[in-house]
């Protein structure tokens, strides 16, 4: 039960809640004296000892809020001595109130009950001592639920900005490792771009930077997006592929087998350039024949996945994707643990016959990311 209010709207609740706590140990104080005041020649009527007994406890009510404030403020502490000395004022005020209310309202409806003798001021002594231990009792209660609260809710705070933190580091890793890529894939295509300058292939070159301005554009629009439809990763690829046959003219010829229901599928921002980047280069451009390459989409119930295929050289002897220092691969595999953790997989191995196969593995889903989804 919070002691203290959290909201102004929720704040008739709380109050409900605490006058419904601080009933119990008024209840049973009035069920007490009745059923001692039963044994007495004038037994007084039970409304009669309610009236009389209960009042008094209703004291903690305005007060609870303020005590709690006062045990978070002061915590106890041997060394605090000055905090022990404002609880224990805080007590004994309690107590005092709690008695000058008892005094009064014994007087009122239980006149001739035996506890009304004497002056006002004898009564209240006797009261306030004889109720000290309870009161002592219900301040410890009172301290140690707010104490209790208010470490609850410190411990959520922490847990919450740990849970932010994380999700910060974990954006600003992606971002990082986005604007590591974006200059390294269009610092690739500019060097095409001269490569035919220099052999004065101008219309192609006029056409590359067509092309160039194309995905740059896309690029912008895009910014910091860590997710795209497929779609978009497919249209900025097929212009990037685009520009490496005007590159490369016959040697290279592209094959699409890409599913028209996982267009709307979310994928990394340029997930698959960098395998195919790595393909052209390592596999296709590294030999003298014709070459071709193969990109495929299919969704596997709750997986989708991501073909790259060449036929290319394949892999070097004693390949290692854990190993590899290539930025390409490297960059998509950190991607893929920031976005997905365990659920995001990339394999890279040789493809039947000849050349290299790149696979991604990805969790199906459609639409943006929730922010608490990125994984740290």
């Amino acid at each position: 039960m919070s002691l203290v209010d959290d909201t102004p709207a929720s704040a008739w609740r709380t109050w409900a809640r605490r006058f419904a706590v601080w009933s119990v140990p008024a209840l049973f104080s009035a069920l007490e004296t009745y059923s001692f005041s039963r044994s007495l020649p004038q037994a007084p009527a039970l409304w009669r000892v309610c009236a009389a007994q209960m009042p008094a406890w209703y004291v903690w009510l305005p007060l609870t809020p303020v005590l709690a404030r006062l045990a978070v403020r002061h915590r106890l502490s041997p060394l605090r001595a000055r905090a022990v000395l404002t609880h224990l004022g805080a007590c004994l005020g309690v107590g005092t109130l709690f008695a000058a209310v008892y005094t009064v309202t014994t007087a009122l409806f239980m006149p001739a009950s035996g506890m009304t003798s004497g002056p006002f001021v004898t009564r209240l002594l006797r009261f306030w001592l004889g109720w000290l231990p309870m009161m002592g009792m219900a301040y410890a209660a009172v301290f140690a639920m707010a104490s209790a609260t208010h470490a609850s809710r410190r411990q959520r705070e922490v847990e919450r900005q740990a849970a932010a933190l994380a999700v910060q580091l974990a954006e600003s890793r992606l971002q990082a490792l986005q604007s590591q890529l974006h200059p390294h894939f269009l610092f690739n295509t500019l060097n095409a771009i001269v490569v035919l300058v220099r052999e004065k292939e101008t219309d192609a070159a006029a056409r590359m930077l067509v092309l160039l301005s194309d995905i740059l554009r896309q690029l912008l629009h895009h910014g910091a997006t860590q997710e795209v439809p497929l779609r978009d990763e497919v249209a900025l690829l097929s212009r990037y592929l685009e520009i490496q046959q005007l590159r490369f003219e016959d040697r290279l010829r592209v094959e699409w087998d890409v599913d028209a229901d996982v267009l709307d599928a979310s994928v990394p921002h340029l997930v698959l350039q960098p395998l195919v980047e790595n393909a052209i280069r390592h596999g296709v451009g590294a030999r003298s024949a014709p070459g071709v390459l193969c990109i495929r989409a299919r969704r596997h119930g709750d997986a989708l996945e991501l073909r790259v295929l060449d036929n290319g050289v394949g892999l070097p002897p004693g390949f290692d994707l854990e190993r590899g220092q290539g930025i390409g691969l490297s960059n998509t595999r950190a991607r893929l643990s920031q976005l997905y953790g365990d659920a995001g997989h990339l394999r890279v191995a040789s493809a039947d016959g000849t050349g290299t196969e790149a696979t991604v593995l990805l969790p199906w889903h459609s639409g943006p990311r929730p922010v608490g989804a990125v994984h740290g």
